[in-house]
């Protein structure tokens, strides 16, 4: 991604662990806070270049791999995680 776009932590998070394995429009969607389909399209084609890179098979040819797009959006869901529950811990509010 040439551009790193702002992404809400509590979103990544939950598309992250409610879809673990592939990810549609929809989820593209909404963690990367756009709307035309054909940006989504953009997303999905340069996830699959880099899923064909790391060897990562397309169970569905609708969807992307979850990992790979986190890994092309450049979220280390690990440590937005960790900075997640720090701050819940710590009673601040996430930014979006």
């Amino acid at each position: 991604m040439n551009k790193k776009r702002p992404f809400n932590a509590e979103t990544a998070l939950r598309i992250y662990y409610a879809y673990p394995n592939e990810i549609g429009n929809p989820e593209l969607k909404e963690l990367f806070d756009v709307s035309a389909n054909s940006t989504v399209l953009s997303i999905k084609k340069e996830v699959r270049k880099l899923m064909i890179e790391k060897g990562v098979k397309v169970w569905n040819p609708q969807n992307v791999d979850t990992k790979t797009t986190y890994e092309y959006a450049g979220i280390d869901i690990a440590a937005v995680e960790r900075s997640y529950l720090k701050m819940k811990k710590l009673g601040l509010e996430a930014q979006a």
